[in-house]
């Protein structure tokens, strides 16, 4: 199967790695004023090679969060780990679903983890900007060709400004890449939320202008992702109509459609209809990437009981760091017949499969279920967090040794079920219960959940928890809906764990400030004098 990594066998790419490994090989040769190769940043950014190339390189740059396996493969999660539907239960990312850590400017993961993400996206928009720059200004490019590179790139900017904007707010923009010209050069202010959607609007229209819904490899960007996200960018301004517009055309464009059952959603390679934008991961391919170990985080350290080893059918390796909290297991039970989590986006049992060491009265095959989620008992019920709570395999690559906590499972960015929830909502809104009660039913009815009768935004969004948990999109949802700190306050990880944490109750470390991030130091530092920190950092 043919995708992006296989652009990286080109020619030109090894070319650009060998040159890099050249450079990088030895001091005496790092010195001398000789040109290795034809192969240079002209080459990146004023041929139509050299660009084609330098649009791989985004989408490689864009993967580095998440094959970050530092702080224990902590980066990609710290989303998941401060929402609502979340239980942190040990290791470094329970320190963020407990906020000691990434809720003040003085702790140590706003410096490592929260500063990870600021320096991750504006990279990503720097390279993008080069790219755009080079494109535009090339001669003697047939112009198709021009305007696919540039759509690529301006998606990858719009979605890198897109998540800076939700999650820190005071954020800067700019279009120039960065130059020996402009290096020193810093902001001075924020840029004005007309001037982040601005650009957001207008980078989103020329890539859904000019791409296809078929790009020529997977992974890629393509005009469906480009319209999905440009209908959640028009969420965040109230704008119902354009909202409702792009999910519709996704929708009926007949080039996606939801998957047949929860089970193929997250199965293989993730290649089909309901993808509309996922990151690639591949082992041992030149471009494949580093593995990412974020089913160990999510998974329950289930072969720590007696009578269980680690195996396929029980989701892999598992460290039980973090995992679906009371609150989300129950709006999963509230339909007994809903099956995502029957072993499809969640595993709800772990099966007794070890002879040698069955507990007496267990036959294999029987649930674990020697542990109990006690209300007070400490030492019972982190057992149970850390052994038995359902854990989270969309990330899970059955392809791997069960012991192996290292994946290189491709990672769903955006999918056509959250399409038909963002068109639920925008049809709501604009008075049509009819168009938004079938988009939210054809969700559920795929799960084998009966469909309901009456919508409202709380359907919406107890829909968007069952479906979407763990994809990295709550906070933002509850942020732009104005529910981020109620619904913390309501639902953040459990009251029994909750109790047990020696810095105190995060419900009453809590503040409503802390829905924009905060601004690293190390940041600060290199901003103008006068950049605004984000309210109650200072």
């Amino acid at each position: 199967m043919k995708t992006i990594f296989h652009y990286l066998t080109s020619k030109k790419a090894l070319t650009i790695l060998l040159v890099i490994a050249t450079l990088t090989s030895c001091e005496k040769d790092l010195l001398e004023d000789e040109l290795l190769s034809d192969t240079s940043v002209d080459f990146l950014y004023t041929t139509p090679e050299g660009l084609e190339n330098a649009v791989v390189g985004l989408y490689t740059l864009n993967r580095n969060i998440y094959q970050d396996l530092s702080l224990n493969g902590t980066i990609p999660l710290i989303l998941q780990a401060k929402s609502d539907l979340g239980v942190g239960i040990t290791g470094e990312v329970s320190l963020y679903s407990r906020l000691l850590w990434g809720a003040s400017l003085g702790d140590y993961g706003t410096a490592s983890g929260i500063n990870a993400y600021w320096v991750h996206f504006y990279r990503i928009v720097d390279r993008a900007n080069a790219v755009i720059q080079g494109a535009e200004n090339l001669e003697g490019i047939e112009e198709g060709r021009k305007n696919q590179i540039i759509a690529e790139a301006k998606c990858m900017r719009a979605n890198a400004y897109f998540t800076l904007y939700r999650l820190f707010n005071n954020i800067f923009i700019t279009t120039e890449p960065t130059t020996p010209e402009n290096a020193f050069d810093v902001p001075q202010d924020r840029s004005s939320v007309d001037e982040i959607f601005s650009l957001l609007r207008s980078d989103l229209d020329f890539a859904i202008a000019n791409l296809g819904y078929a790009p020529e490899q997977f992974g890629r960007w393509g005009q469906g992702a480009a319209r999905h996200l440009r209908a959640k960018v028009a969420m965040w301004e109230n704008d119902w109509t354009e909202a409702a517009a792009q999910s519709d055309a996704v929708i009926t464009s007949g080039s996606h459609s939801l998957t047949a059952s929860t089970a193929e959603v997250f199965a293989g390679e993730l290649n089909h209809p309901e993808t509309l934008f996922a990151i690639n991961f591949e082992r041992e391919t030149i471009g494949g990437g580093s593995p990412h170990i974020m089913n160990w985080n999510m998974v329950s350290s289930y072969a720590d009981a007696p009578g269980l080893v680690q195996s396929i059918e029980n989701g892999g390796a598992g460290a039980g760091f973090i995992s679906l909290n009371q609150y989300t297991i129950d709006l999963l039970n509230e339909d007994p017949n809903d099956d995502r989590k029957n072993n499809t986006y969640y595993i709800f049992e772990y099966a007794y499969n070890d002879e040698t060491a069955l507990p007496e009265g267990k036959e294999l095959g029987d649930p674990l279920d020697l542990y109990e989620n006690s209300e007070t008992d400490q030492n019972e019920f982190m057992l149970y967090y850390r052994r038995q709570n359902p854990g989270v395999i969309k990330f899970f690559d059955e392809n791997v040794e069960p012991t192996d906590r290292n994946h290189f499972k491709n990672i769903m960015i955006y999918r056509l079920a959250e399409t038909y929830l963002v068109g639920a909502e925008a049809h709501m809104m604009l008075g049509n219960s009819s168009k938004a009660l079938e988009y939210l039913n054809a969700v559920r009815t795929r799960a084998n959940a009966a469909p309901v009768n009456s919508i409202d935004l709380q359907t919406i969004l107890d829909e968007r928890a069952r479906e979407l948990a763990f994809e990295g999109q709550r906070w933002y949802t509850l942020k732009r809906t104005g529910l981020l700190y109620d619904f913390l306050l309501d639902h953040m990880n459990n009251d029994n764990m909750n109790e047990s944490y020696p810095e105190g109750n995060p419900k009453d470390i809590l503040r409503e400030y802390m829905q924009n991030w905060p601004i690293p130091q190390q940041q600060m530092d290199l901003l103008g004098p006068n950049y605004p920190q984000n309210d109650g950092y200072n």
